[in-house]
């Protein structure tokens, strides 16, 4: 505060000078307040910033999160795919986890075994005319009377008899001779004409080249594996080489190149063809092996390349007819232009994929689809046991507005959480059903037709048997040789021949032939 002394002049100056220090603190002050104001200022953007930086950390948190997720997903349904959801065979069930065999029969109630009051199966004796052979079992050293221990004992005349059917591998040396004649009239002398199968001084017989392509094609022994057993069986007196076993594939399949040919034209006549292929190695690359076919006939191929020039090697396809029905596993090259057939689509693997969609999406509409083909088999085979031969109009027509109901909550779900692992093969298998959907139920109007492909799938698992044991084949040609005597074997073991007597004629230059198959698999 200014004490004023009452000079003017001198209070004036005092006055000027505190006014001046009041306007510098003002102007202090003020920069202060400028100076805060900036720093408010700064710190607010600096807050911003940071909220702005964790909100976008935060979404790039649930970014990665939601990410992990799907991962996690993903993880767990290949963990969960088997035979069930997908083609995964059971021998590739992991060691931890039980394998899931896929059965449409019913379950009975019963207990596993013979049931209460079944007959109990047993051998009958041969008649007395079949025994080949009679082996007597007098007392041996050690025996005794059983009551008074003494073996001062004599037969009585009476016996109990116990009969045996067994094998025995007997090896047998033949000799052949063929005789030298003269003829009368011009005086030549000639041979009787020796068969082709017995060109060499000394060779093996058909029997044992019969067992040998029965062991190689059917059992899907390896070779060595063949020639071991020969030997084991015939206590080492017939001994043939791995080489001659693999000569003797060729030569069986050479033998049956127009069997197959024959083949072909009885198969294309046929009603329902059912069709499907499988991955095999030739050399340690990618080929294929195919299965054409019905009840009676089992028609393979091979080829380097599954692709639809083998398609047309095989020239079976383009040879069917609008009359023909053709059963395959969703090979969306059947429905090529250049087929004349109609397409019916395997149900199994359609529950199958269901089955898929459900594991990984936890949706419910495929869960509904899958078990409402289920009980619609099931209904139909007890309408076929009844005699009858087609669901009733309203029944099929009450069958497509369930499909039509589970195809719209399918969609509904998708939309729904379009995030899911899942949800583009859903969206894939939807599609596919919408668009082929007569073939996948044409079934439930015409109980002639069949629901699934197993057929086929049996078919080819003989094959798959003979990858894990042979791992690959050394050739197209190779594989197309084991195509033809597989060919041969199974067309004849469904017409109810003998598979060994089936190959000891090919062996001696005389396998069935079609025409003989089925006149005498026609009752």
């Amino acid at each position: 505060m200014i004490k004023y002394t009452g000079n003017l002049r001198l209070d004036f100056e005092k006055a000027t000078e505190e006014i001046t220090k009041l306007k510098d603190r003002i102007l202090g002050y003020q920069e202060q307040i400028a100076s805060l104001r900036d720093s408010v200022r700064n710190l607010r953007k600096s807050r911003e910033s940071e909220k702005k930086q964790y909100a976008e950390s935060l979404t790039e948190k649930d970014a990665i999160i939601k990410e992990l997720q799907n991962r996690l997903a993903h993880a767990e349904a290949l963990l969960n795919h088997d035979g069930s959801n997908t083609g995964t065979p059971t021998s590739q069930t992991p060691v931890n986890k039980n394998k899931v065999i896929p059965n449409s029969r019913r379950n009975t109630g019963k207990s596993k075994g013979g049931q209460a009051g079944h007959a109990k199966a047993s051998l009958e004796a041969p008649d007395e005319s079949e025994i080949t052979e009679t082996v007597g079992h007098p007392l041996q050293d050690d025996e005794c009377c059983p009551k008074c221990s003494l073996a001062d004992c004599v037969p009585t005349g009476e016996s109990e008899i116990k009969y045996e059917y067994d094998v025995r591998v007997k090896v047998v040396k033949a000799k052949h001779e063929f005789y030298y004649y003269e003829c009368n009239n011009c005086g030549t002398v000639f041979r009787s004409q020796i068969p082709p199968r017995l060109k060499e001084k000394v060779q093996y017989g058909s029997g044992m080249q019969a067992l040998a392509l029965s062991l190689t094609n059917t059992v899907n022994a390896a070779m060595n594996k063949a020639s071991m057993f020969l030997t084991g069986i015939t206590g080492g007196e017939l001994t043939p080489c791995d080489g001659y076993i693999a000569k003797l594939q060729v030569r069986a399949a050479n033998g049956l190149r127009q069997f197959r040919e024959d083949l072909k034209h009885v198969l294309i006549t046929r009603k329902i063809v059912y069709w499907d292929d499988t991955v095999i190695s030739i050399l340690a690359e990618r080929a294929c092996f195919r299965f054409y076919g019905d009840e009676s006939i089992a028609y393979y191929t091979a080829h380097a390349h599954k692709d639809m020039k083998s398609l047309d090697d095989d020239n079976v396809l383009n040879l069917l007819t609008l009359d023909t029905k053709v059963m395959h596993d969703h090979n969306t090259v059947n429905y090529n232009d250049k087929y004349s057939f109609e397409n019916i689509e395997c149900n199994q693997h359609l529950q199958r994929d269901c089955q898929k969609n459900t594991d990984d999406t936890c949706h419910q509409w495929s869960d509904d689809l899958k078990k409402l083909i289920s009980a619609t088999m099931k209904e139909r085979n007890d309408f076929i046991a009844r005699g009858a031969e087609s669901f009733s109009e309203a029944y099929i027509h009450t069958f497509h507005r369930k499909i039509d109901k589970c195809l719209k909550n399918g969609w509904k779900e998708n939309e729904a959480d379009p995030g899911n692992y899942g949800a583009p093969f859903e969206q894939t298998l939807l599609n596919r059903i919408a668009r082929y959907r007569r073939n996948y139920f044409l079934w439930v109007e015409d109980f002639s037709l069949p629901t699934t492909n197993n057929l086929s799938e049996r078919g080819l698992r003989g094959i798959k048997s003979h990858m894990k044991i042979s791992g690959q084949f050394e050739s197209v040609e190779a594989a197309d040789n084991h195509a033809l005597n597989r060919t041969y074997i199974e067309t004849c073991r469904r017409n109810g021949i003998n598979e060994i007597n089936a190959l000891q004629r090919l062996c001696e230059g005389m396998p069935y032939t079609v025409a003989e198959i089925f006149s005498i698999s026609s009752p």
